[in-house]
């Protein structure tokens, strides 16, 4: 499911419409797109369990999703999730403004009034400061004089006073204007908190004991479901803007700390105190305690959703904390204790060669890891749970932002004009042109605008938008269009145009239910064929001596015959080792086979042709 704030009330109704023909396996999404998948995941973890005869509460299941979805189909709900820290809802309120479908006359006086607002008196000291030199230069004379220039440079010297009070405040609040949590002087729930409560109910479990991906992983299964490690899977992307990459979570194999009065900020007291207790004896560095953040499918749902819908500075970033520096130090024990079956000699007398002392690297420094909205680096994460041939289909929801509004025939609100806004290829011919979006503007720059706004749009997304063309995925992505006062940064919409959203997404999801798995999967087979085939003849060369560096042979020996001994990541084992062997030599056969007598698998096969490349997971 794709990121896209508000947009992501496409996304119940879709779901639902999905739970009367298919059972949910594998869900995943980022930003916008993860709220749904938690919620999606929990209701079928809901589902299962009722269904396997739990007497769960009446909101468990897909029942609660559709409150779910009637609840963020209310006008003013969505508005109220979003709550600004104290000092920063002038800006909260001008971000909503400047990123809304108000016109841009009311955008500019908005912008202009903004400064007055929020640095008040730096603007007033500024202009009487500048005034009174002119007095001094000149008296009343001087005064009136410089009067025009000193409003002007005191207006200057407030947008900068408010720009850099603005920045004090996110920075405070942890990079952003809302934390997500209730505020205090608040009537109604936060985003935080009220996702913590859908996801708990949906899913059957008190508020104390948080949702983890491992009672998703070991929920009931349905009668006849195929085998598999986990029940139900639940992925979603977050963005470590410290290490300036994506993140799929839950992590694994990765090591991080958070600060309880960090966490305390961003989630429920419940879900911080069930964290902290599990965390077993924090590391204390500098005087300030480090909890270690559980890895894999003991992380608390909340907190991944969490990590991946930090809309930039609109909500707080989730800092986490990592080793900096390790130092080797011994501590001394009183009593050491009894080496274990499971314990080598070596590690059963370090204590003792040590002089008593138990002696090991010692976390002395930590740096902290700012986590971000997923849709930064990977707004429609279409890869996760994909496989080379499926076992089942694998959907995907792809919210559309037209540049330019396209001429009303119909009324937005009719049937028709609804379900024209919904588009899923129906045959292999359809979805694969690209995308075009006019820079031309009347204004310069206005022009220039919109071609600065292209590049950011291209260096986030074309990664989505060439996987969203290929053969193999276009057949199973369904377009939902939006216009410009739909979703988006549009907190506070009409009731009409929620409607119409909600609307659209229960569309979208019945477009899936004439969906051909024959067809899908013969076309997934023909790409990986053309593939393989064309990846093989690119092995088969390097076994051609007219291909090779002489310079370099010992390298290829070694792959070929296992002389000389790899450098690194030695083989184990010699059987090992003739595995790999033959493996190679078998690909090579294969390749050279194919490239005498063919047959060329490529011919015929769907465009663009796909490539077969290793590249990291993340």
């Amino acid at each position: 499911m794709k990121g896209g704030i508000t947009s992501g009330i496409v996304y119940p109704n879709a779901v639902l419409s999905l739970a009367r023909e298919y059972r949910f396996k594998n869900i995943g999404g980022t930003s916008a797109g993860a709220i749904a998948a938690a919620v999606a995941a929990a209701a079928a973890m809901g589902d299962r369990r009722c269904r396997a005869g739990e007497a769960l509460g009446p909101n468990a299941g897909f029942a609660g999703l559709a409150d779910v979805s009637t609840q963020l189909s209310r006008r003013g709900f969505i508005y109220s999730l979003f709550q600004p820290v104290y000092g920063a809802r002038t800006a909260y309120r001008l971000l909503v403004m400047l990123t809304g479908k108000a016109g841009v006359p009311r955008k500019v006086l908005c912008l202009l009034a903004a400064v007055f607002a929020i640095a008040p008196l730096e603007l007033l000291a500024a202009l009487v400061g500048l005034l009174g030199i002119g007095w001094l230069a000149g008296g009343m004379a001087g005064v009136w004089a410089t009067l025009l220039p000193s409003l002007l440079c005191a207006y200057g010297a407030g947008v900068l006073a408010s720009a850099l009070r603005v920045a004090r405040v996110a920075r405070r609040n942890l990079l952003g204007l809302c934390s997500g949590a209730t505020q205090a002087d608040a009537s109604a729930p936060a985003l935080t908190d009220w996702l913590h409560t859908q996801l708990q109910a949906l899913s059957g479990k008190p508020l104390e004991q948080p949702l983890t991906f491992a009672d998703l992983h070991n929920a009931p299964r349905y009668v006849g479901e195929p085998v598999g490690a986990h029940a139900v899977s639940l992925q979603m992307i977050t963005t470590c803007v410290s290490h300036t990459e994506p993140r799929t979570l839950p992590f694994t194999a990765s090591q991080f700390w958070f600060r309880r009065e960090e966490f305390e900020r961003l989630f429920p007291a419940s879900v911080v105190h069930w964290l902290v207790e599990r965390a077993g004896t924090p590391q204390s560095v500098d005087g300030v305690d480090y909890y270690r953040l559980p890895e894999g499918e003991h992380l608390p749902v909340l907190v991944a959703t969490r990590m991946s819908l930090s809309f930039p500075l609109l909500i707080s970033a989730v800092p986490l904390h990592e080793p900096a520096r390790r130092e080797r130090r011994c501590d001394p024990v009183e009593d050491p204790a009894p080496p274990r079956d499971n314990t080598n000699v070596a590690d059963s007398m370090e204590g003792l060669t040590s002089g008593g002392h138990s002696c090991g690297p010692v976390i002395t420094a930590f740096r902290v890891c700012w986590f971000s909205d997923g849709g930064i680096s990977s707004n429609f994460p279409i890869h996760l749970f994909d496989a080379a041939l499926p076992r089942w289909p694998t959907f995907g929801i792809n919210l559309v932002y037209p540049r330019h509004a396209e001429p009303e025939r119909l009324s937005p609100d009719s049937p028709d004009a609804i379900n024209a806004a919904v588009f899923l290829p129906t045959e292999n011919r359809h979805g694969w042109q690209r995308s075009y979006h006019a820079i031309a503007r009347p204004l310069a720059a206005a022009e220039m605008s919109g071609f600065l706004f292209s590049i950011v749009s291209t260096m986030q997304n074309w990664r989505d938008v060439l996987q969203a063309r290929a053969p193999g995925y276009r057949d199973r992505i369904v377009h939902v269009s939006l216009q410009g006062d739909e979703g988006g940064m549009n907190l506070d919409m009409p009731q009409a145009v929620l409607s119409r959203i909600a609307a659209k997404g229960s569309v979208a999801g019945e477009r899936f239910c004439d969906f051909s798995f024959a067809n899908h999967y013969w076309i997934r087979w023909r790409n990986l064929a053309s593939a393989y085939q064309r990846y093989t003849l690119e092995i088969a060369r390097t076994d051609d001596p007219l291909q090779r560096v002489a310079a370099w042979a010992p390298a290829y020996e070694t792959v070929a015959i296992g002389e000389p001994l790899e450098p690194s990541y030695r083989l184990s084992s010699e059987e090992k080792r003739r595995e790999s062997q033959q493996l190679w030599r078998m690909m090579v056969e294969q390749g050279e086979a194919w490239e005498d007598l063919g047959p060329d698998l490529t011919d015929g096969a769907p465009r663009p042709l796909p490539q077969m490349k290793v590249t990291p997971s993340y």
